[in-house]
């Protein structure tokens, strides 16, 4: 019966729902960061590794300000993994490999990567 309610989910999760930021607000738990999205009838808890937000742009680092400023890329990781049944138990995992396609897919080699440096 979960295995089908789930099946449903994602069914409806694929017929264009809008996954959007919600509250509470970001924050940083242990090593980690964690955001909330909603479809506007579930609440995932994305966890964001420290891997992951350290790879998202240069310099290096894990902090509030990063996943603050790249939630919505955070968000969006987090819909796709979503929409391929990624979630578990109102969880979902957003990784460094995950954070790595992403930049792959959008054609950010090493010479692009400098677009993606935060301004201070």
């Amino acid at each position: 019966m979960k295995q089908i309610s789930k099946r449903k989910r994602q069914a409806e999760m694929q017929e264009a729902t809008e996954i959007r930021l919600c509250e509470p607000a970001p924050f940083i738990y242990f090593e980690n960061g964690q955001i909330a999205v909603t479809d506007g009838s579930s609440v995932w808890l994305v966890i964001v590794t420290c891997e992951a937000m350290k790879a998202t742009a240069s310099p290096p680092e894990k902090s509030l300000r990063r996943l603050v400023r790249y939630a919505e890329f955070y968000r969006d990781l987090a819909a796709a993994n979503i929409r391929r049944g990624e979630d578990l138990d109102g969880k979902v995992w957003v990784r460094e490999s995950d954070v790595l396609a992403a930049k792959s897919s959008l054609g950010l080699d090493r010479e692009h990567r400098s677009h993606l440096r935060e301004r201070v």
